[in-house]
């Protein structure tokens, strides 16, 4: 199994639009799908929250759409949507507050939210964890699936690109309920491989162009790290192997990913660098004009978190701290929380409760005000 991928530098055009779509027309005819055939096509993004850094930019989307455009496809078959994590928001209020809802207006294209309208239960064969699972309609509908994720740093797993991105096919609150599947670091890898593991079994036409012109870094991502400018951008039909391309360009160890390790070792795409034909800028190239990729933990903190219930792991374990002075006191953290593991009271800080914790930062990720930080549980995890 091979797969092609190309990598461009965004400075080599006139803005990401022209590069993402610059980006496609390297890979294109190694297409194995008709866009201009098909009758439902879904672009995917990463609408995680009203925070522009949070998201996938909305140049990726007007490239996009450019480019189907541009090769006659009927803008009436094409459709945009996400779930983002937040429970009083949809996609479209995160889409009209970052804008790209105005540029999907612009292009006459349809903007779904996944959680109008009743979600499909679907079995997911030969899973670890995540044996069953709710998907929004209008992805198990599309005939194709346009993937536009962002890279990031995740508190939980490590990062979020290509794969991870799927986890927004889950519609509202219960993306927060199935952390509940994966309480450690290894365990969520396993829930968001099978959660993957849907999308190779039941939607073989793809195409990922994913964000490496700004990343997000550090250990407040995937919703609050610092910000920093690599000028990339990928594109091909296979999400393994765009994750680890990824991880080579930011000298990140796959190995320390578990969600993306688990995806190789189950085959659910190309893993081996030998197999990935790279077109426009080497490898090599792009690795040298980009800095290290700063992710939360390290081999020990990964190692140990495998094995969740030593002593080590509850020691180091992280669980979450609230910045008192950027709290405003709204009590989404609590609502949130699949575990109940925040007790709130109106015009009070929200109380985290240690003990119900399973430490899924889903509270710091989708915190407006970016007022929850992760903290070693240090001595008093031994008593958990």
């Amino acid at each position: 199994m091979t797969t092609k991928i190309s990598i461009i530098n965004v400075n080599d055009y006139n803005g990401i639009p022209e590069a993402s779509v610059g980006a496609i027309k390297l890979i294109d005819k190694s297409f194995q799908f008709s866009f201009t055939e098909s009758k439902n096509i879904l672009l995917k993004p990463n609408l995680l929250t009203t925070k522009r850094d949070a998201c996938t930019q909305p140049e990726f989307v007007e490239g996009v759409l450019s480019y189907l455009k541009n090769i006659g496809v009927n803008m009436n078959n094409v459709y945009l949507g996400d779930s983002p994590g937040q429970s009083q928001k949809v996609g479209s209020d995160v889409a009209k507050e970052i804008g790209i809802y105005e540029i999907c207006e612009s292009y006459g294209i349809h903007f779904v939210d996944f959680e109008s309208g009743t979600p499909l239960i679907e079995t997911i064969d030969d899973a670890l964890r995540l044996k069953e699972i709710h998907i929004a309609k209008p992805v198990k509908d599309c005939e194709i699936l346009i993937n536009l994720p962002r890279l990031k740093s995740h508190l939980e797993a490590t990062m979020t690109g290509a794969i991870k991105n799927y986890w927004g096919i889950i519609p509202g609150g219960l993306k927060a309920h199935y952390h509940l599947y994966g309480k450690s670091t290894e365990q969520f890898g396993e829930v968001l491989a099978d959660n993957f593991s849907w999308i190779v079994k039941n939607k073989p036409n793809r195409l990922i162009v994913y964000d490496l012109q700004e990343i997000m870094q550090g250990r407040m991502g995937p919703g609050g790290g610092s910000m920093k400018k690599w000028d990339l951008i990928l594109a091909g039909t296979d999400e393994v192997a765009l994750d680890l391309i990824a991880c080579e360009i930011g000298k990140l160890k796959v190995k320390n990913v578990p969600h993306v390790r688990n995806a190789i070792e189950r085959n659910f795409g190309v893993g081996n660098l030998e197999d990935i034909e790279i077109v426009g800028m080497s490898l090599e190239e792009a690795k040298k004009q980009t800095p290290k990729f700063k992710v939360p933990g390290n081999r020990f903190t990964s190692f140990i978190a495998y094995m969740s219930g030593h002593i080590g792991y509850k020691i180091i374990k992280k669980i979450p701290e609230l910045i008192k002075s950027r709290c405003i006191q709204c009590g989404e953290c609590a609502q949130n929380c699949a575990s109940e593991a925040i007790e709130f009271e109106p015009n009070s800080y929200p109380i985290f409760l240690r003990k119900k914790c399973i430490s899924c930062f889903c509270c710091a990720e989708l915190c407006s005000e970016n007022a929850i930080k992760p903290k070693s549980r240090g001595i008093a995890g031994l008593f958990d």
